[in-house]
């Protein structure tokens, strides 16, 4: 993320401000604000207007009402009129008269439906991480930036598209590299490395025809057909030549599913195993998968293959609620 926020940005445009929490980054901003928006690397970015108050009943006296209000505004200017239509305030205690009350001032004054789980307007009521006093977090965009346009045929267990460009990233998109996407599924990770930067190659297989077809729509439009390829065919046994890849990229099948089937063990070591052949020496795999024990066992079996040089826990929503993967960065030893 932080490379991301320097090359798009600018380094003289940010600076880090006040520790935001896990997995989060809060930043002093002077640049234009439509540059956060098409950010790829962060699920979403929210403004942070802080009040002094003791407590969130304060924000409905008309003074932090007004600047709460005015703050909202800005953010749904941000885009063409209707864009926001429905909103969700998030709180502690959100079901309290107090925040039952702040939500439907909001609603009325900005014209807009309160309650809906699928909300476009995002608004966060949390105790300030800069000391005394009351956070509100207003999201920028209408859906988290995490949620693609191109995402048109989405399936259950589709890769978080962040996460997905997080995992190219790691495993290198340099211009010219050539990347094989075994487990495809719907595309995500293919779409991101397309979109990244130009590529000579970009190879997925799926053993499941279905999928295929879903991505074959989503990389339809992402504008992302040049230079990308599907096979229908067993991750475990590819029909492509050795050695043919710079890098490779998983979700392993049922890595970002709750009920798994099967023998995934062996899945685990038989993939890791044709990743090796597929990648040329000194090329990196990154992988994804909740079962960090299950891959873990099939790497000690792979010492002679594959080298573990980074881990990332994970924390993802995932519906309705969230997971805890792990993103494993390995070199072809």
């Amino acid at each position: 993320m932080g490379d991301e926020l320097v090359r798009k940005l600018g380094r003289r445009e940010f600076r880090p401000s006040a520790r935001a929490g896990e997995g989060r980054m809060q930043i002093d901003y002077s640049g234009h604000v439509k540059n956060l928006l098409d950010l790829r690397s962060v699920v979403a970015v929210h403004a942070v207007e802080r009040f002094d108050v003791p407590r969130p009943r304060a924000l409905l006296g008309h003074q932090y009402l007004t600047r709460l209000l005015a703050a909202v505004g800005w953010v749904i200017r941000l885009h063409p009129s209707g864009t926001f239509r429905t909103m969700r305030v998030s709180a502690a205690g959100q079901g309290s008269r107090t925040m039952r009350r702040l939500r439907s001032e909001i609603a009325a004054a900005l014209d807009l439906d309160d309650g809906t789980d699928a909300a476009h307007l995002s608004l966060s009521v949390r105790p300030s991480t800069s000391g005394a006093g009351w956070d509100a977090l207003i999201r920028l965009t209408p859906m988290a930036l995490s949620a693609r346009a191109w995402r048109v045929c989405n399936r259950a267990s589709a890769l978080n598209a962040t996460v997905a460009h997080s995992m190219v990233a790691l495993a290198g998109h340099r211009a010219g590299a050539r990347l094989v996407n075994l487990c495809c599924g719907s595309g995500t990770l293919m779409i991101e490395r397309a979109t990244a930067r130009p590529s000579a190659e970009i190879v997925g297989i799926d053993i499941d025809p279905e999928a295929l077809s879903c991505a074959e729509r989503n990389l339809d439009a992402a504008h992302a057909r040049n230079r990308t390829h599907l096979v229908l065919g067993d991750a475990r046994r590819a029909p492509l030549p050795t050695a043919s890849f710079d890098a490779a990229v998983a979700d392993l099948p049922f890595g970002m599913a709750s009920n798994p089937n099967g023998d995934l063990g062996s899945l685990y070591e038989e993939t890791l195993r044709e990743a090796a052949r597929l990648v040329s020496p000194r090329g990196a795999f990154a992988v994804v998968t909740t079962r960090r024990r299950l891959l873990e066992d099939a790497l000690a079996r792979n010492a002679e293959r594959w080298a573990r040089r980074a881990e990332f826990p994970l924390r993802v929503s995932f519906r309705r609620g969230y997971i805890t993967p792990s993103v494993y960065l390995l070199h072809r030893v």
